[in-house]
């Protein structure tokens, strides 16, 4: 027993040292904070977010320099526009728990209820459920568009900086346990045969990253007869702060039988604080056919690469690469009357081709990939207000643990709504979004339940001239 806890010893501050480096298509117990957050892509323009967040639809402001340039081209007038987001998001986990035939009285252990009777009783008062929320204000978009006229073509050109990805990420677990002895993918940790143990170490873990990736682009389009293509280049940059912590709760030495017990924690609270800077360039290239009731249109999306440059305030640094590959938004809109625009499209986003470089360490493909479909509408009250609404479903980048189906991500539902109010040369847009996202993680002795809910503001102001 001496030898198992020295090697133990040696193998956890091996893991606090270099943390791990495999990947996680699940959320995972406590993986490191690593790419997490990085593909939380978000599109300037609050009239487009209020229809439902589509990017090749019917863009009519500045913003399109961002998503759709090719419908720069359809701007009659010159464009200055400033805007911003208030964004309130709650985040919490309910566990539901499943006596475990081999470790019975586990699961008791696990729960911690003082209320019931156990013989093992853990050296703190951590209860399985928690709860986080946060909220962020942040600037979205400055951007100037206007057309021209040359060589017998409608051009229009346009710059701007706006935020292209919420880098925001918060995850808990109470009861994280190492091996992790209650997984049922790939496959459960074989059981202890008679005369062996096992040391699990139990702990609880958090990890946080707060902040945005935002681009500076400029972008160029023309337009000749009814078709319209638009090209831009942005510059990305961006920064966030980096947070986890470790907390330990006991060593299980588990045996043969439904026998186990638990030992006090080798190694107490452990935080590890820092930050990380973000680089990158990408292009989008899009093309567009437009007839009086309906409009066709494509988006491409370059693959490239995007830099994670991270310090500790222990002083360790590295850089990190995602590379992200080829995109495509294919959209279709429709004009039944001059009331009435509907929208949808169609973004192929390919994240479980994203490969996730970290500095020292061999290239993992750490996400699941599916595409996201969005729907949206604007309905023309007056000459002064319009009046909009969309949805659209939101795949996230990994899966529930246990699922059945590895491949398949957790999917979120996003509702929007928004307004437009246009006086004279001025443009007020206000759009509210809801994200809500619930999901199951299957272990063998628990199932816990998976809530996110994000309430987001975003408020923008134009002057056209």
């Amino acid at each position: 027993m001496a030898t198992n806890r020295m090697i133990y010893r040696l193998l956890l501050a091996l893991g606090l040292l270099l943390g791990p480096t495999g990947a996680a298509i699940a959320q995972g117990v406590a993986d490191p904070l690593l790419f997490q957050g990085m593909d939380q892509t978000v599109w300037p323009g609050a009239r487009a977010r209020a229809m439902g967040g589509v990017v090749m639809g019917d863009y009519r402001d500045a913003t399109a320099l961002f998503a759709d340039p090719a419908a720069l081209a359809r701007l009659e007038r010159a464009e200055v526009r400033i805007g911003g987001s208030y964004s309130a998001t709650s985040l919490d986990q309910e566990v539901r728990w499943i006596p475990d035939r081999i470790y019975a009285e586990l699961s008791l252990v696990l729960e911690n209820d003082p209320d019931k009777l156990v013989l093992t009783r853990p050296f703190d008062s951590i209860r399985p459920d928690w709860h986080h929320s946060y909220t962020a204000t942040r600037p979205t978009v400055v951007a100037l568009a206007f057309p021209f006229e040359a060589l017998g073509v409608s051009w229009a050109a346009g710059l701007g900086f706006g935020q292209l990805a919420a880098l925001d990420h918060y995850y808990q677990n109470n009861n994280a346990l190492d091996p992790n002895i209650g997984r049922m993918r790939p496959a459960p940790v074989p059981r202890v045969q008679e005369g062996d143990s096992l040391l699990v170490d139990w702990f609880q873990f958090a990890r946080e990253r707060r902040g945005a990736l935002y681009g500076i682009t400029p972008a160029l389009a023309f337009r000749h007869g009814r078709l319209a293509f638009g090209l831009s280049v942005t510059v990305l940059t961006g920064s966030s702060d980096d947070w986890q912590r470790r907390f330990g709760r006991g060593l299980f030495i588990l045996r043969y039988n439904n026998d186990f017990s638990l030992l006090p924690p080798e190694i107490g609270e452990v935080i590890s604080e820092g930050s990380s800077d973000y680089r990158g360039v990408r292009a989008a290239l899009s093309g567009r056919l437009e007839y009086e009731r309906f409009a066709v249109g494509i988006v491409l999306r370059p693959g490239y690469t995007l830099e994670r440059r991270w310090e500790t305030k222990a002083g360790n640094e590295g850089t990190d690469k995602l590379e992200i590959p080829t995109q495509v938004t294919v959209g279709l809109a429709l004009y039944p009357s001059r009331a009435w625009r509907l929208v949808a499209d169609y973004d192929l986003r390919r994240l479980d081709e994203a490969r996730y470089i970290p500095a020292g360490s061999e290239a993992q493909k750490p996400w699941v990939g599916k595409g996201t479909f969005r729907l949206g509408v604007e309905y023309l009250a007056s000459d002064w207000l319009a009046l909009r609404a969309g949805y659209r479903d939101e795949p996230q980048s990994f899966a529930p643990a246990g699922d059945a189906f590895i491949d398949d991500p957790a999917i979120a539902s996003v509702y929007t709504a928004g307004v437009g109010i246009t006086r004279g040369p001025f443009v007020v847009d206000l759009t509210y979004e809801l994200f809500r996202l619930r999901y199951d993680d299957l272990w063998i002795s628990n199932v816990n339940t998976n809530r996110v809910k994000t309430h987001t503001l975003l408020l923008e102001l134009a002057y056209r001239f």
